[in-house]
């Protein structure tokens, strides 16, 4: 989470945002230590959230942090769970009228046998 938080591109966007916004705001990027082993009650407060999946990222937390401080939320953090299932992307493209890849998708039960549906 770390590295993903300090990446060339997160930085990036940072930059952009404080190249229009810099007398209004200024980032603060909750440690990874903060995140996974307190509760969301002793998380910083803020106005304005920004928070992106990530492998071992607890989703979960995030969203009950909006829940309780109540920030503005840049992206929508219940909609990062659909990023996790293939069907969900490939539907919201398709609806959106977004080019996509042809794809099928071999639905499996818990013992890995294929599933019709």
């Amino acid at each position: 989470m770390q590295r993903k938080a300090n990446s060339k591109p997160m930085k990036a966007i940072m930059q952009k945002i404080l190249e229009y916004y810099q007398d209004w705001l200024s980032f603060i990027i909750f440690p990874e230590d903060l995140i996974i082993n307190e509760p969301v009650e002793k998380w910083p407060l803020c106005d304005c959230l920004i928070s992106f999946h990530a492998t071992d990222f607890p989703l979960y937390k995030a969203i009950e942090y909006e829940r309780l401080r109540r920030p503005y939320v840049i992206n929508d953090l219940h909609r990062q769970y659909d990023l996790l299932d293939r069907r969900k992307v490939f539907r919201a493209l398709a609806r959106a009228g977004i080019a996509h890849p042809r794809h099928c998708v071999l639905i499996r039960d818990a013992d890995g046998n294929g599933m019709s549906q």
